[in-house]
């Protein structure tokens, strides 16, 4: 595929937004949109190439994306080089059309319904390039809209333009996330299984593994197997934190470390929805006493907020929820969690006759929706607004 355009990386791994459950842990598609140039000749096109290592690669000509690598060439010169594909975080090229670019940017921006009319014309296209990126984002938008069956399509649609897509991934997990979504389990479960596999025969980098093997915990969760689910969390933590010494770049030790606080942060809601409380405790306060790592003492303290809440004890709930809220600790992922137990929280808190605790409980209602839209937390803050009436 060659072509021109801007290839995004992540300065900072703990930085990665995640709308939804597979875009949170696949957050390296979810960059906000920057601005392109217009098309121009490809030697003198400007392209750009963003990494999650920080920094980008400016003036190059894309030549490939695929699930392994993306290639391109430096202007003026005739060498190609690769960059694994897990380090990319997006590709923007200056050949986009204007729909597609337009679709994109209303996707990352959170204008999701006003993303689906030009990500369908781009979707049109006869570029398979072009149609590949606009069913992957069509795919996003149907999922945060809820619209399973639509994202499962355009996500299959991403496949069918190009089989070995540097989408391939994040395509196989939003089917598996929408399927989920859907409380179609069975469904999501075999698109799992089977992506393990994949990465494995096709030597596609194994986080991409652990995510769905962790993703694969939460639907287990959402049928109520606790144990299932629990094996599945410790199985993601334990081959996460194995490799982290011997990885050789930084930012892959940065991804393995932030899938090992993501699975514990769910084991230890797994045990709070068991009613298992003492152990869950123990999660949250061995994350909660790490003193050199912000987001595992940020996910701890949470944790211990959502323990507390569902004991009933919503005063201390609220309390330490409010610490984390405050904490600006750069992981914009886990903010939808707290301002839906904050939520929760202050729910409670009216129901036991506090004033002012409606009036509370419903801006961090309105924020939520309002703010990350397309999230599970979202959805379920539409759930608690019921509870205000």
């Amino acid at each position: 595929m060659a072509g021109n355009g801007i290839v995004r990386y992540f300065r900072r791994e703990n930085e990665m937004r995640q709308p939804t459950l597979f875009i949170l842990l696949f957050a390296a598609l979810a960059v906000p949109l920057l601005a392109q140039a217009k098309a121009k000749p490809a030697e003198t096109a400007i392209d750009r190439i963003d990494r999650s290592s920080g920094g980008s690669i400016a003036n190059v000509r894309v030549v490939s994306e695929t699930f392994k690598e993306v290639t391109y060439r430096k202007k003026g010169s005739a060498r190609v080089m690769t960059i694994p594909a897990e380090e990319v975080v997006d590709v923007s090229r200056t050949d986009t059309p204007k729909e597609l670019r337009e679709g994109k940017a209303k996707v990352l921006s959170g204008d999701l319904k006003g993303a689906l009319a030009p990500l369908q014309l781009a979707a049109r296209k006869n570029t398979p390039w072009v149609k590949e990126y606009a069913n992957f984002y069509l795919g996003l938008a149907y999922a945060r809209l809820g619209n399973a069956d639509e994202a499962v399509s355009a996500y299959e649609a991403v496949l069918a333009a190009k089989p070995d897509s540097r989408f391939l991934p994040g395509a196989r997990l939003g089917i598996a996330a929408a399927w989920t979504a859907a409380k179609q389990y069975g469904k999501a479960q075999g698109v799992l299984s089977a992506f393990v596999r994949e990465v494995d025969a096709k030597r596609i980098h194994r986080q991409h593994a652990l995510v769905a093997k962790q993703l694969l915990g939460r639907n287990l969760d959402a049928q109520g197997k606790y144990a299932q689910a629990g094996r599945e969390y410790d199985s993601v933590i334990s081959e996460a934190k194995s490799p982290v010494g011997r990885a050789k770049a930084a930012n892959e030790k940065a991804r393995l470390h932030l899938l090992a606080l993501r699975a514990q942060r769910d084991k230890g809601s797994s045990l709070v929805r068991a009613k298992k409380y003492s152990p869950a405790s123990m999660v949250f306060s061995q994350m909660a006493n790490t003193r050199d790592d912000p987001l595992a003492r940020a996910i701890g303290v949470m944790g211990q907020g959502e323990v507390s809440l569902a004991q009933g004890k919503s005063d201390l709930a609220r309390v330490l929820l409010s610490e984390v809220s405050a904490l600006g600790f750069g992981a914009e992922e886990e903010r939808p969690r707290v301002l839906r137990l904050l939520a929760e929280a202050y729910i409670d808190l009216k129901s036991k006759g506090e004033k002012g605790a409606s009036e509370l409980a419903q801006i961090y209602i309105d924020d939520l929706i309002r703010n990350h839209p397309g999230t599970e937390d979202a959805k379920a803050a539409r759930d608690l607004q019921q509870k205000l009436k």
